[in-house]
């Protein structure tokens, strides 16, 4: 069983209905003052699981800390999606979870959805409803709520009939 959630190696272009963010990143203007460099929304949208409704959007990230602020704008993101972050660095991101009954086709795509990523991850959950499925427990997270996810296996299941959102920050570190 792979350890990350298999991403659409097909093209298949994510759904209207999916939500998409205004990313605003700063710098410094040519006179060395603070300003907004970019404004624009989000382009890195992937789709999970073939599903066009199921999404990823990731903001930015970095391969190692301290990260280097200064010179030009590089949000990392110009190569190949990936679950986990880098070793040393971060990555954060929005995933869209439509319910379970959209994309759970009882063909095994689920159980290919457990994993495990090399990082510590903190989950808060910012509309809808979802649970946190592990090996020997499930809890359910409604708006608001935070998960700090240490590195174990774990499923996301959203049982409702709304579409959930959950901001993710992962950093570097170990699956256990």
């Amino acid at each position: 069983m792979p350890e990350n959630i298999p991403l659409s190696g097909r093209p298949i272009a994510v759904a209207p209905s999916v939500q998409r963010f205004r990313r605003l990143v700063t710098g410094l203007d040519d006179e060395g003052r603070p300003t907004v460099v970019s404004d624009e929304t989000c382009a890195h949208v992937q789709v999970i699981a073939d599903t066009p409704t199921f999404a990823m959007t990731d903001f930015w990230r970095h391969d190692k800390v301290p990260v280097e602020n200064a010179g030009a704008v590089d949000d990392g993101l110009g190569g190949p999606v990936e679950i986990s972050p880098p070793p040393s660095g971060s990555v954060f991101r929005i995933v869209e979870f439509p319910p379970d009954r959209v994309w759970d086709d009882g063909t095994g795509v689920r159980s290919r959805m457990v994993h495990s990523t090399a990082s510590l991850d903190y989950a808060l959950v910012l509309r809808g409803a979802i649970w946190s499925v592990l090996d020997a427990d499930e809890r359910e997270l409604t708006a608001g709520d935070v998960l700090i996810q240490r590195g174990t296996r774990h499923l996301w299941s959203n049982r409702s009939d709304e579409p959930c959102l959950v901001a993710f920050v992962l950093i570097g570190g170990t699956a256990v």
